[in-house]
């Protein structure tokens, strides 16, 4: 990766579009600078969660569903330059 900027797209779905106010976005994250440049979905939450307590309390709640290119991944799937990254509330049994 030779610029050490990524941009990707993040949807927020259901109750946590409410909350955030955002349905989607481009984040660019810039100064890639660990030693692997390997940006995770756990990474993504960590930096969203700088927003605010209301990101920080939507991002990581338990049983968050995050997809990847349409299709679910745990936070460890790495995230690569023009990925779409998706957020669903968990789900509701019933």
């Amino acid at each position: 990766m030779a610029s050490g900027s990524v941009s990707i797209t993040i949807k927020l779905f259901s109750a946590l579009r409410e909350a955030l106010g955002e349905s989607e976005f481009e984040l660019a994250i810039s100064d890639i600078s660990q030693a692997s440049a390997q940006l995770d979905v756990a990474a993504i939450k960590a930096l969203l969660s700088q927003r605010g307590a209301a990101w920080k309390e939507a991002l990581n709640q338990p049983n968050l569903v995050h997809a990847l290119n349409h299709k679910v991944v745990f936070t460890d799937a790495v995230v690569s330059e023009g990925d779409e990254l998706a957020f669903f509330p968990p789900m509701t049994g019933g």
